[in-house]
């Protein structure tokens, strides 16, 4: 059978028809008599970077809104929206605010659209002129108030958020401190990058006033008094970590181990290693605390542990360093085959991430305080496990 290219372009064509006469029914639920004044006057806020649809503005000034034919057009709008539309979806919510017959609640939703759709045109000055004066006029009302936040953090106005966080009526103050805190704790590493230390530490403070146990706010003020040399201080807020987030022992273990020594109170890190025989531990503090065993009582103790620790909270990565250290000392004909199997190990532990958003399962290698799937804070986490640590 001969290809017609004809038949492509009827099909091609009949698509565009079925497109728009759906858009022509859901405007026909709104049908009256054509308004004598054109809609393009009605806009004279209009932003130039919009580009103006003729053909919508003539289609939607055949038609009248009223308080029935909200719903309608707002689903016509959001249509647009998840198509890319972005000036189609504008034009239509800009006509419904022509309209003087909207109560304040519709008026209020069709202006937190209309945000939503400058910012997904990338129009972010025009979002916070209407979001601020949503927000100082409604401000029991979360939708408002979450979407002015997320345009800040999406521009990294971390002080505005604070200060948006703060004043904020439509969340509790339990909801608060913990983003108070973390915004906080942006300021302050931006300060940490300037090498403005003391401005970095007082926003951490800032961040423990409002969240005591803030693991972020405590692993950067661990990390910066290790700089200074202030190795008690350090430990404090990483033993602080242990106590209360005792998920996020990897991350600080190599820190609490340096810390250790560069004081060099041999009875500070035997207690430390005393209290970690106690417990079930992680594949880095397992390694770290291996290596510091060997130090102070010799190879058999430091081996004794890791069998003991690996066996209590079985991992690759765990499996792979006995693999590794048995390659090291087998003398056996079979050696090729065992490295064979080690390089796979390797290749395995390589591979897999080793933190994952417990909101979105999103997944990657290195520590992220706002997950970049879902943008909630403080949700990715550690993996523990067979996989993890």
């Amino acid at each position: 059978m001969e290809f017609s290219w004809w038949l492509v372009l009827l099909a091609g064509f009949a698509g565009w028809c079925i497109g728009y006469e759906k858009m022509r029914y859901l405007l026909s639920r709104l049908w009256t008599p054509r308004r004598a004044t054109d809609l393009a006057t009605l806009l004279p806020d209009h932003d130039d970077r919009v580009e103006r649809d003729p053909e919508l503005i003539d289609l939607l000034d055949q038609y009248v809104v009223d308080e029935t034919s909200v719903d309608v057009y707002l689903t016509l709008a959001d249509a647009f929206r998840r198509r890319g539309e972005y000036s189609r979806a504008i034009g239509v919510h800009e006509h419904l605010l022509s309209a003087e017959n909207l109560s304040d609640e519709q008026r209020r939703l069709v202006t937190l659209e209309l945000s939503r759709d400058y910012g997904g045109a990338g129009l972010l000055d025009r979002v916070e002129a209407l979001l601020k004066p949503l927000v100082s006029e409604h401000p029991e009302k979360a939708d408002a108030c979450s979407s002015l936040l997320r345009l800040y953090e999406k521009q990294q106005e971390w002080e505005e958020a604070i200060a948006l966080a703060k004043d904020s009526q439509c969340m509790t103050d339990e909801d608060k401190a913990p983003l108070i805190a973390q915004y906080s704790c942006e300021v302050a590493a931006l300060k940490e990058v300037e090498d403005k230390l003391e401005e970095s530490e007082k926003w951490l403070k800032q961040a423990l006033a409002h969240d005591a146990e803030c693991s972020r706010a405590l692993l950067m003020l661990g990390r910066q008094n290790i700089e200074l040399k202030n190795f008690d201080k350090a430990l404090e807020y990483f033993f602080r970590i242990e106590e209360h987030h005792p998920e996020y022992a990897p991350e600080i273990a190599e820190s609490v181990f340096f810390a250790l020594r560069e004081n060099g109170d041999e009875n500070a890190m035997s207690q430390h290693l005393a209290y970690l025989r106690k417990r079930k531990n992680s594949y880095t503090v397992v390694k770290l605390a291996r290596e510091a065993i060997s130090e102070l009582e010799g190879e058999k103790s430091a081996s004794e542990f890791f069998i003991e620790q690996i066996a209590r909270r079985p991992s690759l990565k765990g499996l792979r360093e006995w693999a590794e250290r048995e390659l090291a000392t087998t003398k056996s004909r079979d050696k090729d085959k065992i490295e064979a199997v080690v390089a796979m190990l390797r290749d395995v532990v390589d591979e897999k991430p080793q933190y994952r958003c417990e909101r979105c399962g999103y997944r990657c290698k290195q520590i992220q305080w706002r997950c970049p799937g879902c943008e909630n804070w403080n949700s990715v986490k550690i993996i523990i496990g067979a996989e993890g640590e």
